[in-house]
């Protein structure tokens, strides 16, 4: 190897004399340094010199020394860098001139027999041997060598243990990157995760053995969880069974199992199909064996047992993420089963029921043929209603007696993206502008009612019942801001002083405990100055709590009214870009290149206030526009399939309900096979990599780009390298297994009060 070498005085003078003395060692050569890796003086120096060449051919030598001294890390860590690959790019950035223009080969099979043994003779009380393993077993999947599999897998396959778990997981990783080898991985993969799980920890008796039983589980779930990731990596349809009786198994890690199941293929849906059909004869017999279908108490020992809803809400769940219309008779049809909680967690039954599985599926399939069911469920009419304009013709009004406020709303949530026309706006407005109406459907109402009106009446209505929010709220702040402000700004300076009295005195007891100066007597005083200043505090807290009060409450009730006031204008968005684009989708397509100030713009002549709005309401305005714009384009399927290289571009957005919007659109107008839509895709996970309020979302990016891994023939890429859900260490709490998150549906950025 040849490299520029600038010498100083002194060392050409030693050079000239060692070169007196007989030919030199080429320092640039690996071999002169490999010779001294058995001299414990030299032999650090000797790494590290071998280390910047990046010759593979030290490989073997570094090996044995490696065995020879104890396997430090180190040594197994350089060997594994020299094994790998380099471009020509690469060794030029780490000065390796020997490969600047032809790369680096990879040197695996050298590095093999080193690597495999530090996997085959771990010892788990060896930190040291366990950290080599981790990094023996990671490098192993990166080189993807056949023969290798079965160590790693022998690794993988362990009684889980907690010195060992993480070099295990390490080896179950690496399992799932053996493309060339995807049956015998899959294979092995598929026995660990078919393990029956140890007793839940919620079955304890007492804290002991609760400790012992977390501890025994948590491991479980580490190694069943890096399986389940490893076999959605390896996408093999061999997977799907197991992976759904391990759905059932272990919910807690359903999320990781979504995913895989959505990787696995169209034979997954298939399955889940079947499920909700009551045809799969093993995941009924399951449900049998395991009663699963109800609980029965944390031991599953009680008679009085309640029902639950996991076979039907997992299933739902995941069924959306194919986005087949074929799927939804089957959807609809568990419609007719009664609502029931998911799970229970302290003897109390969960806050989602099968239905929120369900409508959320129905939602993103976005398919027309449960329109009218999905219309009856809310308004209690057998078909829709007739098409109408305007609050001067209103609806029937409906019979919903029977159906419980939470499945309306669910239903209500589902409406406008299995719609095609504008039946039922007319309902949906007198719900919305309905002031007994329950809040939490009312709210629901408005927002569905401005996602299908087409209607510039509606615009003009909606503003008039924001305007009657905010004179109601302009009352309120009139009678927060007199006498009630008053009483609180004086209650407030009160309890300032008494504030600032206590802490004086506090000072000062503290100052007179370290003055050698002062008595006892002194000290005693001080003391109890501070107590009384205290107590006084303490009560000039409660007189303050009540004086404030009547303020608190006025000024709640005025900003609440102007939040409502600000929700119903803010839906003006929604139709305000139905009627600006009509029919046509380029305009649909443009919001989403569109600012908030566009946005601004566009309703300035709806809105006559909106020069007061905040940014955040300015927001709310441009969100409203996309979702609808999204919405619409959704609709037109294949006839948008032009603009979804728009919506991959757009996808990398922050914002939640325009991802949302972005992503609910993208499968129905994207023309399958689409290699693009995983690349770009691909690029919007890793946007929003580390950013926890948008963890939800990534993962439902993720699950997108499982589906076009596949769909309409598709090959996939391979293993993505974008971050995965991981396995939880530690069980969930003793008395609920974990549920599924629950599924996201956009709604208005203001909150009906």
């Amino acid at each position: 190897m040849t490299r520029p070498v600038r010498f100083g005085g002194m060392a050409l003078a030693a050079l000239l004399l060692a070169s007196l003395a007989g030919c030199p060692d080429n320092p640039y050569k690996a071999s002169t340094w490999t010779k001294k890796l058995d001299d414990s003086h030299e032999i650090e120096h000797a790494v590290t010199q071998l280390e910047q060449l990046g010759d593979p051919s030290a490989i073997p030598a570094l090996g044995e020394a490696w065995k020879k001294n104890g396997r430090p890390v180190r040594l197994l860590q350089v060997i594994i860098e020299l094994a790998r690959p380099l471009t020509p790019e690469q060794a030029k950035a780490t000065y390796m001139t020997d490969y600047e223009s032809t790369g680096r080969p990879a040197s695996w099979a050298a590095a093999m027999p080193y690597l495999e043994l530090a996997i085959q003779e771990v010892d788990e009380a060896n930190p040291r041997s366990v950290d080599s393993a981790q990094k023996a077993a990671d490098a192993m999947g990166d080189a993807q060598i056949s023969e290798s599999l079965d160590a790693l897998v022998e690794l993988g396959s362990k009684q889980p243990s907690k010195k060992l778990i993480a070099a295990q997981i390490s080896a179950i990783r690496a399992i799932g990157k053996f493309d060339n080898d995807k049956s015998k991985a899959a294979q092995a993969l598929i026995k660990i995760i078919s393990v029956e799980p140890p007793d839940h920890p919620r079955t304890a008796k007492d804290k002991e053995q609760a400790r012992l039983l977390e501890e025994k589980y948590g491991l479980y779930l580490g190694v069943t969880g890096a399986s389940i990731n490893a076999l959605a990596d390896l996408r093999v349809p061999s997977a799907v069974k197991p992976l759904i009786i391990s759905m059932y198994r272990t919910p807690e890690l359903f999320t990781q199992i979504r995913r895989a199941l959505v990787a696995s293929g169209p034979s997954a849906e298939t399955e889940l199909r079947s499920i909700l059909r009551g045809e799969d004869k093993e995941v009924n017999d399951l449900f049998v064996s395991k009663r699963l279908d109800k609980y029965c108490g944390d031991r599953n020992d009680e008679k009085d047992c309640q029902p639950v809803s996991a076979k039907d809400f997992y299933p739902a769940v995941v069924l959306g993420d194919f986005y087949d219309p074929a799927s939804v008779p089957d959807l609809l049809a568990a419609l007719e089963r009664p609502p029931a909680p998911q799970y229970w967690s302290d003897d109390q039954p969960s806050g989602s029921t099968q239905y929120n599985a369900i409508f959320d599926a129905l939602r993103k399939i976005g398919a027309p043929d449960g329109a009218d069911k999905i219309h009856a469920m809310w308004s209690g009419h057998e078909a829709p209603a007739p098409k109408g304009r305007g609050r001067g013709r209103p609806a029937p009004v409906a019979d919903t007696s029977s159906t419980d406020p939470m499945t309306r709303i669910l239903a209500i949530g589902a409406y406008p993206f299995v719609a095609r026309d504008d039946s039922g706006v007319d309902e949906l407005g007198k719900i919305a502008f309905d002031n007994h109406a329950d809040p939490d459907l009312r709210t629901e109402a408005a927002t569905a009612f401005a996602r299908l009106s087409h209607d510039p009446a509606h615009i003009k209505e909606l503003n008039d019942l924001a305007d009657q929010y905010y004179k109601q709220s302009a009352e309120y702040r009139a009678k927060a801001d007199a006498k009630p402000k008053a009483d609180a700004d004086a209650a407030d300076k009160d309890l300032e002083r008494a504030k600032k009295a206590f802490d004086d005195a506090k000072a000062n007891a503290l100052k007179a405990t370290h003055d050698s100066s002062k008595t006892a007597d002194d000290i005693h005083n001080a003391t109890a100055a501070a107590q009384k200043a205290e107590d006084d505090y303490k009560a000039a807290k409660v007189k303050h709590k009540d004086a404030v009060k009547p303020f608190k409450e006025l000024d709640a009730r005025a900003k609440g009214l102007k939040n409502s006031g600000r929700m119903f204008q803010t839906h003006i968005a929604r139709i305000e870009v139905a009627l600006r684009c009509k029919n046509d989708l380029s305009c649909f397509a443009k919001t989403l290149t569109e600012t908030p100030d566009d946005a601004k713009s566009h309703l300035a002549s709806y809105i006559r206030d909106i020069g007061s709005w905040s940014k955040d309401d300015i927001l709310g305005l441009e969100e409203g526009e996309v979702e609808r714009a999204m919405l619409e384009l959704g609709k037109q399927g294949q006839k948008a399939s032009q603009y979804a290289d728009a919506l991959l571009d757009a996808a990398k957005s922050d914002d939640r309900l325009i991802r949302q919007s972005i992503l609910l659109a993208l499968p129905k107008i994207a023309k399958v096979p689409c290699t693009e839509c995983e690349t770009k895709l691909d690029a919007a996970i890793r946007a929003g990599e580390g950013k926890s309020t948008l963890g939800d979302l990534n993962l439902e990016t993720t699950m997108l780009r499982n589906y076009f891994a596949w769909a309409g023939g598709n090959t996939p890429h391979g293993a993505t390298d974008v971050p995965e859900p991981t396995a939880p260490t530690a069980p969930p709490p003793k008395s609920a297994p974990a549920p599924a998150p629950a599924p996201a549906k956009p709604a208005p950025k203001g909150k009906h009060k």
